[in-house]
């Protein structure tokens, strides 16, 4: 496991038990409402959660539809915590890369506000289209920081943390990634405090 991996795997598994009531906790609920909003569903769709933390994102897109439910996440305690939210539901302790599913067996990818902790990105959204069945998507939600204060955390801050996050990316960076694996039709927009990007295969 790489450092910044591991940074974030200790850091998540200290926020688990308060993750609901902290400042991440309740930063991050404005972007999960905005992917339950935007996410088409169907009956039957088999849905992958990728750094779901204590899985409300998969719990509360489970009640739009009679999903199959997978979550993943490299923080033990954070899986505990969402196999205790949602028992019908698959959580397993799993890294975002490689991705341990097979060939096109998956309708919806999704990620709320982990992608900047992914040491490994572009492998990350090379994963996403293997494992996408023809016509699935990915939805993404990232945080929306400025130009200055990206600049600023990307280069100064991140470097000294120990919270695990590796790089916060521009809307046309985040596109970038998605149209580099051969995705079909990317959009990311910005909306409050969250940039959110679907990418189709």
């Amino acid at each position: 496991m790489n450092q910044k991996t591991e940074e974030s795997r200790i850091a998540y598994n200290k926020l688990a038990p308060v993750y609901d009531t902290s400042k991440e906790g309740k930063y991050t609920r404005f972007h999960r409402k905005e992917l339950v909003h935007i996410i088409p569903l169907r009956h039957g769709d088999v849905v992958l959660d990728v750094a779901c933390g204590n899985g409300t994102l998969l719990g509360e897109l489970s009640q739009k539809a009679r999903i199959h439910g997978n979550g993943i996440d490299i923080s033990e305690n954070m899986i505990h915590a969402a196999k205790n939210r949602c028992p019908t539901l698959n959580f397993q302790v799993k890294p975002c890369c490689p991705l341990e599913w097979q060939d096109e067996t998956v309708e919806v990818i999704t990620v709320c506000c982990g992608f900047h902790h992914f040491e490994k990105p572009q492998a990350f959204v090379n994963e996403c289209k293997r494992v996408l069945k023809k016509g699935g998507a990915v939805y993404i939600a990232e945080p929306n920081f400025g130009p200055m204060l990206r600049f600023l955390a990307n280069q100064f801050w991140f470097r000294f943390s120990k919270s695990g996050d590796v790089r916060i990316y521009s809307p046309k960076e985040l596109e970038t990634f998605f149209y580099s694996s051969g995705f079909s039709a990317v959009q990311a927009y910005k909306k409050g405090e969250g940039v959110f990007l679907t990418a189709k295969k």
